[in-house]
């Protein structure tokens, strides 16, 4: 494996400070012009693939559609022995989905709710409980810390370069 030098940066300064925040500042800008131009490869790829496959894929969904109402209209004597039928080049059939609650017409999720607590079956409920953080920030450390916990903070560094736009067709 090839091996690298490394040569290390030292701030000994404020000249020092101000000349590394400019070259970052540079380094930064360079790093926005490959990404554009990444992005923009990407863009005219993704474009072009679209262009290619919109035919393809307006034609799969007819032929799946038209598959489909076949199936359902001969169901009865397609699949006699089965939910699947072998046609060569692929399987067609039906899959029973997984079973899911959903509203009866008319009825809304409100209205289920308050059914199930006037006739008691509340297992039917869920409630999801979490801690209300907004609330728990305004609490003193002695009275966080009788429920274990505690308040979190750093003081964290950056280094702001600001951003000039760029250019179009850069």
């Amino acid at each position: 494996m090839a091996r690298r030098v490394v040569r290390a940066f030292v701030v000994t300064d404020k000249n020092d400070a101000t000349e590394a925040v400019a070259d970052m500042a540079g380094i930064d800008r360079e790093l926005t012009l490959i990404e554009v131009e990444l992005k923009e490869k990407i863009d005219r790829a993704k474009a072009e693939a679209a262009q290619k496959a919109a035919g393809l894929r307006d034609r799969y969904k007819d032929l799946e559609k038209a598959l489909c109402t076949w199936a359902k209209l001969r169901k009865e004597e397609l699949f006699t022995d089965g939910k699947t039928l072998d046609l060569g080049a692929g399987k067609i059939g039906f899959r029973m989905s997984m079973p899911s609650i959903a509203q009866q017409n008319g009825v809304t999720v409100e209205a289920s709710l308050a059914r199930l607590r006037e006739l008691g079956l509340a297992e039917g409920i869920m409630v999801k409980e979490s801690l209300a953080k907004a609330v728990l920030l305004g609490w003193p450390e002695e009275r966080l810390a009788l429920v274990g916990l505690k308040i979190k903070q750093t003081d964290d560094f950056f280094v702001d370069i600001p951003r000039e736009p760029v250019p179009e067709g850069a």
